[in-house]
């Protein structure tokens, strides 16, 4: 749900582009077999997941990404000034989603892995991207936590310790399956367009931006954001890349992390899994106008 703004402003630009896009959600946490069995034509979650469906022989295909990087803060006590002060202590990790994994790959890249102990803390017992709180009260000495939710942990007294950013494929991220694409090119393409159509508007349009997501999108996310629409704007526009095309160090990162649950992807090759066909047109159209 968090960006789910991103997702209005992708279906605004479609609609814009003649293709018409229905946004909507499903309980339940199986989003990639509402694509196999056709009940939708794309899912926007749950990346790290269907890599190890693909790896198993299912027909998924990744067209484009919104964010190729971890789009968190990692918050720190006050007295910690490098990574090195956090060996011999303890990192608070949100027990939802694939933040696990991606903090644990993190940890073995610093070189981390022995000194510093990973607690989980779910979020009915700290609230929803509340693991920053067991650092307040000391019983850890750092947490990562989504930019969305950034203000509460600096109110609390907690500051952010930079790192360079890490690769990683997360939401939004635009899936589907052969068929789709087989039967349906034109359209996919005309999303993809919307994509970056949608990226550009963020980026450069703040006013049209808030009236599409002070609508419908604010409302569906209105019991979960601390923050004003103009604050949710702010940072999801900050945290976009600069197009909607993954990089290597993220399909790379987004693999690796989830080897120790998915023992099929010790032999994958994700890049299959990417159809760039469309994005590379659109790249190059814009290369030619420059």
């Amino acid at each position: 749900m968090d960006r789910t703004p991103w997702l209005y402003t992708l279906k605004w630009a479609a609609e814009r582009r003649g293709l018409a896009v229905e946004v909507a959600t499903r309980p339940g946490r199986e989003y990639s077999e509402l694509v196999l069995k056709g009940d939708v034509d794309f899912v926007a979650e749950n990346y790290y997941n269907i890599q190890s469906l693909r790896a198993k022989g299912a027909p998924f295909i990744s067209v484009a990404t919104a964010v190729s990087h971890l789009n968190e803060v990692l918050f720190v006590r006050p007295e910690i000034m490098t990574f090195d002060d956090l060996r011999g202590k303890k990192l608070a990790i949100r027990g939802m989603g694939p933040g696990e994994l991606a903090y644990r790959l993190w940890l073995d890249d610093m070189g981390l892995t022995r000194d510093v102990e990973g607690v989980v803390y779910s979020e009915s017992d700290v609230g929803r991207w509340g693991n920053w709180r067991k650092v307040v009260d000391g019983e850890c000495a750092a947490a990562f936590v989504t930019n969305l939710y950034q203000d509460e942990p600096l109110a609390g007294g907690l500051k952010p310790l930079p790192f360079e950013t890490f690769g990683f494929i997360g939401n939004v991220t635009l899936t589907t399956c052969r068929r789709v694409i087989d039967d349906r090119h034109d359209d996919v393409e005309q999303l993809v367009r919307a994509a970056f159509d949608a990226t550009d508007l963020f980026k450069q349009d703040r006013g049209r931006t808030l009236d599409i997501i002070g609508r419908e999108p604010a409302q569906l996310i209105k019991g979960e954001r601390p923050y004003s629409v103009e604050r949710m704007y702010e940072i999801l526009r900050d945290e976009l890349s600069d197009v909607p095309v993954p990089t290597i160090e993220g399909i790379r990162n987004t693999r690796r992390m989830a080897l120790s649950r998915s023992p099929e992807l010790v032999d994958f090759d994700p890049l299959p899994m990417w159809d760039l066909s469309f994005a590379g047109r659109i790249l190059e159209e814009r290369a030619a106008t420059l």
